[in-house]
Parts: C-alpha cells; sequence; structure tokens
C-alpha cells in the first residue's frame, strides 16, 4: 500500500532537519569553506603580525593601542586573550618589584608556511622580538635582549572572512616570553 503524503512528510522532515543544521555564529560548517576565498598569505601574515605585537606591547608599562580588530579574531581567541591579561599583569608587577621594566619592543613575524584546509588555515611562523629593558640602577639599556620562538596560529573560516583562534607555541618546554602565557 502507498501513502501519498509520504513524500512531502519526507521533504518537510528533511527541511527541519536542515534547518536545525545552520549556524547563527557567523562560522561556517565543519567543511564548507566555498564561500569564504583562500586566505592570502599577505592577510594571514599581517594578522599574525598584529596579533603578536599586541601580544608584546602588553608587557609595556603603557601598552600601545591594539592593532588587530575584533572582526580579525574568533570569540574564543579574544576570550583567552582577556585571561591572559591578568596573568601577564602579574608577572610584569613581580619583575617592576625586582627593579626592571621593558620600555620598548621590535618584532619580526617570519611565516614559514600555510596550510588551508576546508575552513581551517594553520600558519607555521618564527616570531624574532628584540625587547628593550631599563633599569632602577641602571636606567634605560641600549642593548636589547631577544628571542626566536616558532609558533603555530590557528585561523578559521567565517561568513565574514578567516579570523584568528589561536596562537601557540611550536616547541613545548622551552622558557616562553613574559607576554605568552601557555594553557
Amino acid at each position: 500500500m502507498k501513502h501519498p503524503r509520504t513524500p512531502a512528510v519526507t521533504a518537510a522532515l528533511l527541511g527541519l532537519a536542515l534547518v536545525g543544521c545552520q549556524t547563527t555564529s557567523g562560522q561556517l560548517p565543519g567543511g564548507s569553506a566555498a564561500s569564504v576565498p583562500s586566505p592570502s598569505s599577505s592577510e594571514l601574515a599581517a594578522i599574525v603580525q598584529a596579533a603578536v605585537e599586541d601580544r608584546n606591547g602588553t608587557v609595556l608599562d603603557t601598552p600601545p593601542t591594539p592593532l588587530l580588530g575584533e572582526e580579525q579574531m574568533t570569540i574564543g581567541y579574544q576570550a583567552k586573550r582577556e585571561r591572559d591579561l591578568p596573568v601577564v599583569a602579574r608577572s610584569k608587577a613581580g619583575f617592576k618589584s625586582t627593579g626592571f621594566w621593558y620600555t620598548s619592543f621590535s618584532t619580526q613575524v617570519t611565516v614559514e608556511s600555510i596550510e588551508v584546509k576546508g575552513s581551517e588555515a594553520s600558519v607555521r611562523f618564527k616570531e624574532l622580538t628584540e625587547e628593550y629593558l631599563s633599569s632602577a640602577a641602571n636606567g634605560p639599556s641600549s642593548v636589547p635582549s631577544s628571542y626566536i620562538l616558532p609558533q603555530t596560529a590557528i585561523f578559521r573560516a567565517s561568513s565574514a572572512g578567516w579570523k584568528l583562534e589561536s596562537i601557540d607555541p611550536s616547541e613545548k618546554g622551552h622558557g616562553l616570553p613574559m607576554s605568552v602565557v601557555e594553557g
């Protein structure tokens, strides 16, 4: 026996199921990045450079105005950044209590590779940062301290473009700069 309404009911149920799969956060579903063009390496490199400079600026007494716009980062990245700020502030206060503080820095980011898989892009890069110190005993130093840190940045495609999701050191267990908070 045939049920004349079966195709209509099936179509209605399928439609409801598909509506439940829609996303409202601006993120694209797992494998679909078709509506977002592939990111350019210069676009991703500029976002990484801004994010690293913003992070490094947190060690200064008066951090510079952030370079990375909210539209360039995910909510998860914003939340981690907000959790990291008090940790860096405590480290900075402890360092200053011993008579030292950072007065300026310069950062160079070198992108080593970019891999795009669907709605995720991974950028491996090295950060070279030089930091200038001042001390209560000797005043400002003209010789910077420096570090090179290999890192990986993860980006997510969204309806508004590619957004920074995370930046983490690629090698665990090394002495990290004051501005880097793991976890």
